[in-house]
Formats: C-alpha cells, sequence, structure tokens
C-alpha cells in the first residue's frame, strides 16, 4: 500500500467511528506504532483529523438545527436501533422524561405498542400526540412558551414546570458529544438550558443519540458526561469507564 493510500484509509478509519487509537491503527495497517503516530502529525498539519492521546478523532464540526419532519427521515434504521435499546431499559410504574428528539419519538412508538403502565413528562408535542390513544400510559405535557425553532416546549416556565417533577429515568436527545473534553452542547441556549434541568431532576439521566454526534461540538455547552449514566447509540452503551 503506498503511503498516501494508508493516509486516505487511516481518515476513513477514523471518521467512520469518530476516533481510533494508534494501536488499532498499526495492528490493521501492519506498521509501527511509531509509523502511524507519524502519519498523524502530516494529517494533522493536513487539517484532515485532530491528533489527541493515544490517537486521533475527526475534525469536529457543527450540526445544523432542522425541523422535526426534516429529521425523521435522517438516519432512521440508526434512531430505531437506538430507541429499541432505551425502551428495554424502561419498566412498569417508571416516571420517564422524554425530551425533544426523534429519537425519542420511535421510543414512544414502541412504549405504546407494549402499552406499559407508566407515565411520560414530554415538551415535545408530537410525543404526546404519538401516545394519546394509550390506555395506559399518562402523559404530562410540559407548560411554557413553544419554540418554534426547535418545535419543542422550553425556556424559563417550562423549566420551572420541569422541577415540579423527580423522574425516573429521563432520555435526552443532544446534537454535539466530546468525549475528550466531556462536554454535551447544544446550538441552541433555551434548548440546552431546558436539558440541563432535565438532568438535574432525574435519577438516571441516558442521552440517546447516533454514534456521528460523537463529531460535533455545538457553541452552548450545557452538561458534562460525568453527570449522566449512559450515552446510548446504534452500536452500543457506554457507561462508567467509558465515558
Amino acid at each position: 500500500m503506498f503511503l498516501e493510500e494508508r493516509y486516505e484509509k487511516i481518515i476513513e478509519c477514523v471518521e467512520l467511528s469518530g476516533r481510533a487509537t494508534v494501536k488499532e491503527l498499526a495492528k490493521k495497517f501492519e506498521v509501527t506504532e511509531d509509523c502511524i503516530r507519524k502519519d498523524l502529525r502530516v494529517l494533522e498539519n493536513r487539517g484532515s483529523i485532530k491528533r489527541v492521546h493515544g490517537g486521533a478523532i475527526s475534525q469536529r464540526g457543527h450540526n445544523k438545527v432542522k425541523k422535526v419532519n426534516e429529521r425523521i427521515e435522517i438516519n432512521s434504521e440508526q434512531k430505531k436501533k437506538i430507541a429499541t435499546k432505551a425502551s428495554e431499559l424502561i419498566y412498569e410504574e417508571d416516571v420517564i422524561f422524554l425530551d425533544v428528539s426523534t429519537i425519542n419519538l420511535e421510543i414512544a412508538k414502541i412504549l405504546l405498542e407494549k402499552n406499559m403502565y407508566i407515565t411520560i413528562i414530554t415538551n415535545m408535542i408530537e410525543i404526546a400526540m404519538e401516545l394519546k390513544n394509550s390506555s395506559n400510559i399518562r402523559i404530562i405535557v410540559i407548560g411554557g412558551e413553544f419554540n418554534k425553532k426547535t418545535e419543542a416546549i422550553m425556556g424559563t416556565e417550562a423549566d420551572r414546570y420541569i422541577k415540579k417533577f423527580t423522574y425516573d429515568k429521563s432520555f435526552i436527545g443532544v446534537c454535539g458529544v466530546n468525549l475528550e473534553s466531556g462536554y454535551i452542547s447544544s446550538p441552541d441556549l433555551e434548548d440546552g438550558n431546558t436539558k440541563k434541568t432535565i438532568i438535574e431532576c432525574s435519577n438516571k439521566i441516558y442521552l440517546v443519540m447516533e454514534e456521528e454526534k460523537f463529531n460535533y461540538d455545538e457553541f452552548y455547552k450545557f452538561a458534562n458526561v460525568n453527570e449522566i449514566t449512559s450515552i446510548i447509540t446504534e452500536n452500543n452503551i457506554l457507561e462508567g469507564d467509558l465515558l
């Protein structure tokens, strides 16, 4: 394999999962770890990747805020996998919060089929509408101002209402997670503040997100991964030492 070909393959490996270790790359390409370190220095100088201790991560970007009906069609199969994993953590008589997230909308669809005796609090109108015909699920919709940009109820009044309850489990959709710094971020300040309030009122907190969100940093950092229980993605449930 020519050097430039290896560079391209290294970039592919890093972008696929958002990160790669020197050890993994050395084994994959059958070269020494020192050789991989030199490759990573070259690729960082080119702006292709970012070096971190023990390996590399992809160059981080920003996620454009899209309308719910647009987001539903993006990564739909991954979202269904994540929702299935998340729904397995919900038990009879749980009090749970589903915040604004198309993955949480998928969770609601699964819970509707199960028709469990649970209480669901949400600030996403689509989730409430999805569950309206359930005979067993108690639905509480957070009061406050409807944010047209994020299509959710959020802001000062919503946060005040959220604080009236204690949640057994909350499922939070996010736009960006940086495992190196530990920051969880949102492109919208009100959205971030409302998510932070939900986290503060929950016994267990689960981030539900596609793995590609590990590659994004948004401008408003509202929480840290050490505040949450687990991150549920299409391929893994990350918790404890993995966070």
